[in-house]
């Protein structure tokens, strides 16, 4: 079974790519006649697994038609439990709930993905909430969520775990963002290869490594940030523009840019650029 779905995930994923590298317009399904989002996002990608921070770079370079609001890793462990990998967009409860009650037993798009080595399409809320109860209490943290999809993750023919693509609305769900979406499941999939080899040997995966670096402190102490300009520098560290931030942390573009100037301020920075590029070395430190 894992065969015949790594080699359809392949022979779609690689249809997809053909497709984006082409230039296809898809007119119907947003408003760009090619994926420099995606472009961008895949220069940004650095060596070793992803973690959140990276999760959260493409939600915001994805562009805004497709819905994509959030997305979670889920692994089968050592231990044949199913396990939080790496995760961004979604509410910290739904985040607390799926720590506390996700195993290998319990009916969700993520389980099923990477238990039976089939794709899962839910195309509406009603169809989320009919779904099973643990998906009910689920989404009921996450009023946004109206559609998602959940693709199994392959390693030398076995099965591995999941990836879940959550949307706002159902836009993402016609031929060709299944196949967007099962293409960008592969290159994360592809990422994964040093985690799926520690699994293979039988080591244990750190969840220390896993989530976004938190090195913030600085910004915090040093230049007198509040949390909220903390959380946009970091965005903006990211390449996220005044609109991105925004939409994504629920406020006026009018908010974001005033806190965006404070932030200039508090760092001495003329630009976004200079901004960015002080940040990011914060944010990178070791």
């Amino acid at each position: 079974m894992t065969e015949n779905v790594a080699a359809s995930s392949v022979r779609t994923g690689l249809n997809a790519v053909k497709r984006i590298n082409e230039g296809e317009e898809a007119s119907a399904y947003f408003q760009s006649s090619h994926l420099k989002w995606l472009i961008e996002w895949l220069s940004k990608l650095g060596h070793g697994a992803p973690d959140a921070r990276m999760l959260q770079t493409l939600i915001l370079r994805s562009p805004s038609h497709l819905g994509l609001r959030a997305i979670s890793i889920m692994i089968i462990d050592e231990n044949d439990n199913a396990r939080n990998f790496a995760a961004h967009g979604y509410p910290a409860d739904a985040i607390k709930l799926q720590n506390m009650y996700t195993t290998i037993e319990e009916k969700l798009p993520s389980v099923d993905a990477m238990l039976t080595g089939k794709a899962v399409f839910l195309k509406s809320r009603e169809q989320l909430e009919s779904y099973s109860s643990y998906l009910r209490a689920w989404v009921s943290y996450i009023p946004w969520m109206n559609s998602l999809m959940a693709f199994p993750l392959v390693d030398n023919e076995r099965l591995r775990g999941s990836v879940v693509w959550a949307f706002d609305n159902d836009n993402a769900q016609d031929d060709f963002g299944v196949q967007l979406f099962t293409g960008l499941t592969l290159i994360i999939q592809s990422m994964m290869v040093g985690e799926f080899a520690d699994l293979r040997a039988g080591n244990s995966i750190s969840l220390a490594k896993l989530p976004a670096k938190n090195d913030s402190a600085e910004l915090r102490d040093k230049y007198h940030m509040s949390a909220r300009q903390v959380r946009i520098a970091e965005m903006i560290a990211d390449g996220a523009t005044n609109r991105e931030i925004a939409q994504t942390l629920n406020f006026s573009e009018s908010t974001a840019r005033y806190e965006t100037i404070k932030i200039y301020e508090r760092l001495q920075v003329k630009n976004r650029a200079q901004a960015a590029s002080m940040i990011r070395r914060y944010l990178s430190a070791d």
